[in-house]
């Protein structure tokens, strides 16, 4: 499998222009229904974060880029983000994975110490959760974490 091709079905949402019709004046009007809602709009992923995270001694999400994505960090462990709008492809050397039913992958995106799962979000561009340890020899603790993390935000996705 491509690396990026398990995700170009699942990310790619055609907008299509409806037919329009004029019917007594030089304007054309549309005659297709208003586009459907985004199905992750009304997640905001801070917000989501610190639910995840509470009690776990994390700083409180802060957010990343402009993207809806959100950080926290814990002294001595490393950094935990997740995407609501993940655009960055799949994990090098990425491995299929079962997420409380819903397919996912999973894999490392930058470096040791480093785990990425991407869940699919039918109908929407993947979500993901990332954690970075401070350790590079972590790599397992790394994607346990990941992985953790991903099957507490799965609940809140839509199917």
């Amino acid at each position: 499998m491509g690396r990026r091709a398990a995700w170009v079905v699942s990310v790619v949402v055609m907008a299509g222009l409806g037919a329009c019709s004029a019917p007594d004046s030089d304007r054309p009007a549309p005659t297709t229904a208003a586009p459907t809602a985004d199905p992750l709009e009304p997640l905001a992923a801070c917000a989501v974060l610190d639910q995840l995270l509470a009690g776990q001694g994390f700083t409180p999400g802060r957010p990343i880029g402009v993207r809806n994505e959100c950080g926290a960090s814990r002294p001595g462990y490393g950094t935990v983000s997740i995407a609501l709008e993940h655009e960055q492809g799949e994990p090098a050397e990425a491995a299929p994975l079962d997420v409380n039913g819903r397919k996912a992958l999973i894999g490392q995106f930058t470096g040791p110490g480093t785990c990425e799962v991407v869940l699919d979000v039918p109908g929407h561009a993947p979500a993901a959760t990332t954690v970075v340890l401070l350790s590079a020899d972590l790599q397992a603790e790394a994607c346990a974490a990941a992985q953790d993390l991903a099957t507490s935000l799965e609940p809140m996705l839509p199917r």
